[in-house]
């Protein structure tokens, strides 16, 4: 076979070759490729979701101001997929130098904190991995002019809470912090990933912990946005598809039922009548006046809504922004530092002293006890002489265990209103003993004791429940009976059961003492409640709900528990006696009221001071101070008309602070005299208040709006 006969058959060959590998190539990817088998699976093998989180919503006062926002901040990262193929000396070394880069850029970040960061699993493999936030912009060019020095480390921007107003409303507002992987797991049994417009959440994603940011959380967490990376056999990302990209949706807006204004006044308040009641100090051989903390709460007893809430001391949500550390978060929650975290108003429960007499004179209109039944004790339009001590008339042991005294000496006459208006201990002590004990210890149509009316009031009006409020890790206190004592027995909690039951305790609960619980929101809500006439209203702390475009998604109207049927000639005389606590001689709230100001002779107000024994196994303690009221009502001569609904409830609670008259009294009348005569200060945001301090060193520098 000559050369040209061989060159044609390997040509042929060559040709046939190409041909079979050609067909092939053309099967693969032309018919084998349109199978939507293969091509789910090449998209599955090859595309990675990396999530972003959306923008929060904001949170904002009944008026419209933002006392919660976003700001758009520098945040360094680290790519974990680069920096995981760098040797690790060479690993250690980009550590070192971003560690000394970060720290001299003002953010303090040591080389420990970005290796734990590292090596968290909770993040993705393909999730950027923040190291610091808020970081000064000028690092951004320090880092991007030198890549080979810093491998995988990139500074990105990002949404995180602002405060315009620092401090204010902190435990009403809560905060925000990486979600847990107990949060996530409840999170992921609660969302389909798969529904549309899925608000779902990845490992180390932000999630209200505490207070609105917790409650609320639904609405205000935004539709995470998605970017789809292309990644290879090797794991490595390749690329990123950019028309699939989906771009986060911010969250809900939540409007608050609070006024920032009277917010703000009430915490200003608060921490002023602390300090003067230290500075007051503490009469010989009384225990010291430390008055570590306390709460304000007010709600508007037309309808439930909270206008305010202070408690101290507070902290500043902003701190968990970068977050925070064990240590600070130790200090937040320690006892030693009064718990700064702990919301007073829905989570610290007191005795309320002789602001439940309210109660107790309704409990005893209500069942009897003072009337003009042959059962009654007394009219409550009797005379009772008060002469310091009360002695329970069927005592069978010493007499001087069936004595209670109070710090009132002498002798007065008082009738219901008079003993509310001086706050008459043995006028109360003998409704309890003489009044609700000896009663019998049977139901009534209710299924109710006889001899536990008290205590049937007191849970009508809402005590040893929780309120309803829109807030996390609420207390519901206790209201202290038989059956109380038997369930804490059973809990280990008492040593004796509902047996030891006496005459003593009801003695007792009748002025607000013992085993009585409240909080300080309960004791705003109880005289809202009576103020309005008896309608019980679960307090709303959101109005509405718009959409990240203003439009309107929800609002949350009135909310009644239940109506108490309190009949006008059961009010008229507590009601009446309420008010000359504030505006009546012998009054114990006079001297901060009508003497200090005469606007309450126009505005009149309806409250009660209290002084609460505290019980304490380790020292003395000074006696809890405590005021609460509502307003305005009527009252001859005054520009309040006879039908006027109150538009205001206000509760004081002052821990460790005396006497409700010195202490708790002058900072409700501050509170209250700011709304009578319509000059509650406008409340300044942080901006504000630099610039205003600025202006007084006579020094016009901008400042940047936060």
């Amino acid at each position: 076979m000559d050369a040209r006969v061989r060159m044609r058959m390997f040509a042929f060959a060559a040709l046939m070759l190409f041909g079979a590998l050609g067909a092939r190539l053309w099967y693969l990817q032309g018919v084998e490729s349109t199978r939507e088998d293969f091509q789910e699976q090449a998209l599955t093998n090859i595309l990675e979701p990396v999530y972003e989180e959306a923008p929060r919503g904001r949170i904002l006062d009944r008026n419209g101001r933002v006392i919660v926002d976003n700001k758009v901040v520098q945040v360094v990262t680290i790519d974990r997929a680069v920096v995981e193929e760098l040797e690790p000396a060479e690993r250690e070394a980009t550590f070192l130098r971003l560690a000394i880069a970060v720290s001299r850029s003002g953010r303090l970040v040591k080389v420990e904190t970005i290796v734990n960061e590292f090596d968290d699993q909770s993040y993705g493999p393909y999730e950027r991995i923040p190291i610091a936030v808020d970081v000064n912009p000028e690092l951004l060019v320090f880092i991007g002019e030198r890549p080979d020095e810093f491998p995988g480390v990139e500074i990105v921007k990002r949404t995180v809470r602002s405060y315009p107003y620092g401090s204010v409303a902190a435990h009403l507002l809560g905060y925000v912090g990486p979600i847990n992987r107990t949060e996530w797991e409840q999170k992921r049994a609660e969302i389909d990933p798969e529904t549309e417009d899925a608000k779902t959440y990845q490992l180390n994603h932000e999630i209200g912990k505490t207070g609105i940011e917790r409650i609320f959380e639904s609405e205000l967490r935004g539709i995470p946005g998605t970017r789809w990376l292309e990644i290879n056999a090797s794991l490595r990302v390749v690329g990123e598809v950019e028309e699939r990209y989906q771009v986060p949706v911010p969250g809900n807006d939540v409007w608050l039922s609070i006024d920032l204004d009277l917010q703000a006044l009430a915490e200003q308040e608060l921490v002023t009548g602390l300090r003067e009641a230290r500075l007051r100090g503490a009469k010989d051989g009384d225990p010291p006046i430390v008055a570590p903390a306390g709460s304000v709460v007010m709600l508007d007893p037309r309808n439930g809504d909270l206008l305010a809430m202070a408690s101290f001391p507070t902290y500043e949500p902003a701190d968990f922004v970068q977050g925070i550390s064990a240590t600070q978060f130790i200090e937040l929650i320690s006892e030693e530092n009064f718990s700064p975290i702990l919301n007073r108003a829905i989570q610290g429960t007191y005795a309320p002293g002789s602001t439940f007499k309210l109660v107790t004179a309704i409990a005893a209109l209500q069942e009897g006890v003072l009337g003009d039944g042959e059962d009654a004790l007394r009219s409550p339009d009797a005379l009772y002489n008060d002469q310091g001590a009360y002695t329970y008339s069927r005592c069978f042991q010493d007499s001087s265990t069936c004595r209670f005294s109070s710090p009132f000496n002498g002798s007065r006459w008082v009738d219901l209103r008079g003993a509310l208006r001086v706050s008459s201990d043995t006028y109360f002590y003998e409704i309890g003993g003489e009044g609700f004990w000896l009663r019998p210890q049977e139901p009534d149509e209710d299924g109710d004791l006889q001899d536990e009316g008290i205590q049937k009031w007191a849970r009508e009006i809402g005590l040893g429940a929780d309120s309803g409020i829109q807030l996390p890790y609420e207390r519901s206190g206790a209201v202290p009976d038989r059956a109380y004592y038997d369930r804490q027995y059973d809990a280990g909690v008492f040593e004796v059961d509902g047996s030891q039951w006496f005459a003593g305790a009801t003695v007792n609960l009748a002025i607000g003492q013992g085993e009585l619980l409240v909080t300080p929101l309960q004791l705003a809500n109880t005289y809202a409640t009576f103020g309005n006439g008896g309608r019980l209203h679960q307090p709303n702390v959101a109005i509405r709900i718009t959409d990240s475009k203003g439009e309107l998604v929800r609002e949350f109207t009135p909310r009644v528990l239940r109506e108490l049927e309190i009949p006008d000639e059961y009010i008229e005389p507590i009601e009446n006696g309420l008010i000359g606590v504030t505006l009546r001689q012998g009054g114990t709230a006079m001297r901060s009221f009508i003497n200090a100001n005469p606007v309450f002779g126009q505005w009149p107000v309806a409250g009660k001071t209290g002084t609460a024994e505290v019980k304490s196994s380790t020292a003395q303690k000074a006696d809890t101070s405590l005021f609460a009221a509502y307003a305005p009502v009527y009252w001859p001569g005054s520009r309040v008309n006879p039908d006027v609904e109150p538009e205001v409830a206000i509760a004081v609670v002052m821990e460790e602070s005396g006497f409700g008259s010195a202490s708790a009294a002058p900072v409700s009348a501050a509170i209250l005299e700011a709304i009578a005569s319509d000059s509650v200060p406008v409340a300044r945001s942080l901006d504000e208040t630099a610039r205003y301090a600025l202006g007084l060193l006579g020094e016009s520098v901008e400042v940047a709006s936060p």
